[in-house]
């Protein structure tokens, strides 16, 4: 059987990988702040000579998507050790995309933009900028919640483990009909749906452990009906509902993980096909390309 349970305590990280990581967002913070400040005089400078620096802050953008995109390309190269460590360009990769957005401001300004194409790009930046900034907050958030369940879960083996908790709670209620039918009552009415059914959309969205709670309190207060060793049996049916408790809630974070970075990676790519025709036309029509 899978057997699956709660940390009491949660896992602390050591005092000296919480200072590397203070260190490297200090200087992460300082990089973000030091390349928008350069930024804002670049801009004021070109400005005020009566130049427009839409041009400078257009190629500036286009090569942070460009930057922000390698990343991707980096981690399926991760067998080459000089192109640097993933950790390296991650935090590259959330510095960049911060000061991405300060050079989208700088060079499409606050309002709205006028034209449709211009519009759908506009539209396409920030949601793909959106969906970082979510993504940045569920991937420092989401493993510190998985890290209270005592046991790590491969996200494709989740329905093969699923099945095998079934299976089990099946065996245990065809051992305790033989002496009792209270709870194969009670699989029938109360515990085939929760086991046998995977959780509805609402619940993957906000999960919440309060219905594998309440069958656990009915379970256990069914041992009045029951003999010592239907008893034990009891039990072992109240652990595979914790079990099943902990696939879903496996099921609905890395789920969550894995859905989000298809749409960020997807949506970037949309982003930088319409950039780069954004790019072709600006030039084309504005004397660039002459």
């Amino acid at each position: 059987m899978v057997h699956m349970t709660r940390n009491s305590s949660s896992q602390t990280e050591r005092p000296g990988r919480r200072q590397q990581l203070r260190r490297r967002r200090i200087r992460g913070f300082v990089f973000v702040a030091v390349c928008v400040i350069g930024l804002w005089v670049l801009v004021s400078m070109l400005r005020s000579s009566l130049r427009n620096p839409a041009w400078v802050t257009g190629f500036m953008l286009m090569g942070s998507l460009w930057f922000l995109v390698a990343y991707n390309l980096r981690k399926r190269l991760a067998f080459l050790p000089r192109l640097g460590t993933s950790a390296a360009w991650m935090q590259a990769h959330i510095c960049v995309a911060f000061v991405s957005i300060a050079i989208f401001v700088a060079h499409a300004g606050f309002g709205i933009p006028n034209g449709s194409f211009e519009r759908l790009l506009a539209t396409l930046y920030v949601i793909v900028a959106g969906s970082g900034v979510y993504g940045l907050y569920i991937t420092r958030t989401v493993p510190k919640k998985l890290t209270a369940l005592n046991h790590e879960v491969i996200f494709e083996q989740i329905p093969l483990l699923r099945r095998r908790l079934v299976e089990r709670a099946r065996q245990l209620i065809r051992e305790s009909a033989r002496s009792t039918d209270v709870l194969a009552r009670f699989y029938v009415n109360r515990l085939i749906h929760f086991l046998e059914r995977p959780r509805s959309l609402a619940w993957q969205v906000s999960p919440s452990p309060r219905r594998s709670r309440q069958l656990v309190l009915e379970i256990q207060g069914l041992d009045r009906y029951l003999s010592e060793s239907d008893r034990q049996t009891s039990r072992q049916l109240a652990q595979i509902v914790r079990d099943k408790e902990d696939l879903d809630y496996h099921r609905a974070m890395q789920g969550r993980l894995k859905v989000w970075l298809f749409m960020h990676v997807g949506l970037t790519y949309g982003l930088m096909l319409t950039a780069m025709l954004h790019g072709v036309m600006a030039h084309s029509f504005g004397g660039g390309l002459r």
